[in-house]
């Protein structure tokens, strides 16, 4: 009988810097199924549980805690051990107590603890915006969810949303605009709230670029598709790494 798809494991050598784990002690590793996040940006959540927040032992055991349904994403819970986990997901472990937000950070993603007020928010980018049937408005988000805003709501895509999980209820909006902040999300310094100087429109053939100063006082122009808009005031979510 042929193979329905292909290998479900990945070697260790190839798989992405952030992830930080051995990869010399063994040869492989478990790889992300398809889902909200492309596999070179995400973790697979048996690894995030395992080798990011060490809180179990082995593969086994993050397969029990999973199958009891103890492990939540995004309000919902989740029992693959493959699924992605990304930027800005929530991971909530209530047997313990604990919360997680994914951030950016130096190219990479980290989780950040947050308090159990923040686990029911969500800093989302919006990607798409549709306009169906009944002039219903459908606005596709960065980690694969559809919301449907009401129709007054001026939301496009290139703004950022709070969303409450996990009825996925529009809270708030963000444009990128000139002198308000923003998250860099991609590069290698990423996870640094930046302030928009000035925006470019985009032509055929590149997207419009962005303007922005760093926190050290240095400027850069940057794709506006890497930066995620928090408005004047950043929104009371933690979405940048904790500072050593």
């Amino acid at each position: 009988m042929g193979k329905k798809s292909g290998s479900r494991k990945a070697k260790r050598a190839g798989v992405p810097a952030f992830w930080k784990i051995s990869k010399k002690d063994k040869r492989y590793v478990y790889r992300t199924d398809a889902g909200p996040h492309p596999k070179n940006y995400s973790y697979p959540l048996l690894v995030f549980m395992r080798d990011i927040l060490h809180l179990t032992k082995n593969a086994r055991e993050v397969q029990v805690v999973l199958n009891e349904g103890r492990i939540q994403v995004d309000g919902r819970v989740v029992k693959s051990p493959r699924f992605p986990v990304g930027i800005m997901d929530v991971v909530e472990i209530p047997s313990i107590g604990k919360s997680y937000r994914i951030v950016p950070k130096n190219g990479g993603l980290v989780p950040v603890e947050i308090s159990k007020g923040e686990s029911s928010l969500k800093l989302c980018l919006v990607q798409s915006k549709h306009t169906g049937r009944g002039a219903k408005i459908s606005c596709g988000l960065h980690d694969g969810r559809v919301i449907y805003p009401e129709a007054e709501v001026d939301i496009r895509p290139g703004d950022s949303c709070v969303v409450k999980l996990p009825e996925q209820k529009l809270q708030s909006s963000y444009r990128l605009n000139k002198a308000q902040s923003a998250l860099l999300i991609r590069g290698d310094r990423s996870g640094e709230i930046v302030s928009v100087e000035d925006i470019k429109p985009g032509t055929f053939s590149r997207g419009s670029i962005a303007t922005v100063r760093f926190g050290d006082n240095s400027t850069s122009e940057l794709p506006t598709r890497i930066l995620m808009p928090l408005g004047k005031q950043a929104p009371e979510l933690t979405v940048t790494p904790k500072t050593q």
